[in-house]
């Protein structure tokens, strides 16, 4: 009887993921062949298969739009984004991690305070402070507002820097190791998977960030992907094909990117998880 039930417990999980599954995967796959669709074959039929391999979508947006530029402002934000996030947040993790010092608690509190802080809240101030630095209209503009999004990292890596036996910090004291050595040449690396999944969520969220470029950009040679996408829809009509075509060159990259780092992204998170 315990195997039966064992069983149908068993047979609905599996179920209910296959469900859950279809309905995330379907858009993402729908997307993706429509993108090697023709614009007439969209409009007769949206949810059918292509009769044919149709790159031209992908030709089109890649040649006669500015897509290249939009996907070179994304990179150029993202990549120095992230690294200067990853820089920051790596130091402050280490700093609450393991340095006594005054009012160590409510800075810590006050570092991660921004996690409840809706960015709808703050819009209008950020503004005004980028307006009186002169920096609208400017990438400046959206690295400086990204590299303030420091709270989930000093989270996540300071309960990661914890997990690691204090003992590798104190043997290579003994041998004469400054701090900045025992941080950059032994904790960083330990601390690599945690490094990862942090770095990973940020490049994420700013890659697909919508809100900033919409406020900060005017300009249509500094658009990013999110806000050019934009251009794919015209008045009265729009290009459904190279639409198409333009999210799957958005988007698949965090996804293989993901797919690469798969294994150590789920070490990661459940290391950070458990050693929190």
């Amino acid at each position: 009887m315990a195997a039966r039930e064992e069983s149908w417990v068993l047979y609905t999980t599996y179920i209910v993921l296959i469900v859950a599954s279809t309905v995330i995967l379907f858009p993402v796959i729908w997307v993706t062949y429509t993108a090697f669709k023709p614009q007439e074959d969209i409009l007769r039929n949206v949810f059918s298969l292509p009769k044919s391999f149709y790159a031209e979508n992908f030709q089109k947006v890649w040649t006669k739009n500015a897509f290249g530029i939009y996907f070179l402002n994304s990179t150029v934000v993202t990549v120095i984004s992230v690294i200067g996030l990853m820089i920051l947040i790596s130091g402050m993790a280490y700093a609450f991690a393991f340095f006594d010092f005054k009012w160590k608690k409510p800075l810590f509190f006050y570092a991660i305070l921004g996690q409840m802080i809706p960015a709808n809240i703050i819009m209008v101030a950020n503004f005004k402070i980028m307006a009186v630095l002169h920096l609208i209209d400017t990438r400046y503009a959206l690295i400086l507002t990204y590299m303030s999004w420091i709270p989930f990292g000093v989270f996540f890596l300071r309960a990661f820097f914890l997990g690691i036996p204090k003992e590798f910090r104190e043997v290579a004291r003994v041998d004469g190791a400054s701090e900045l050595t025992i941080f950059t040449r032994i904790m960083l690396p330990l601390a690599k998977p945690g490094l990862l999944v942090v770095a990973m969520f940020y490049f994420v969220w700013i890659w697909n960030d919508f809100l900033w470029p919409l406020v900060y950009i005017s300009s249509v040679s500094k658009y990013t992907l999110t806000i050019g996408l934009m251009n794919f829809s015209g008045k009265y009509t729009s290009l459904w094909g190279q639409q198409a075509a333009a999210i799957c060159s958005v988007f698949w990259g965090p996804v293989v990117f993901y797919l690469i780092f798969h294994k150590q992204f789920i070490k990661g998170v459940i290391e950070g998880g458990l050693k929190g």
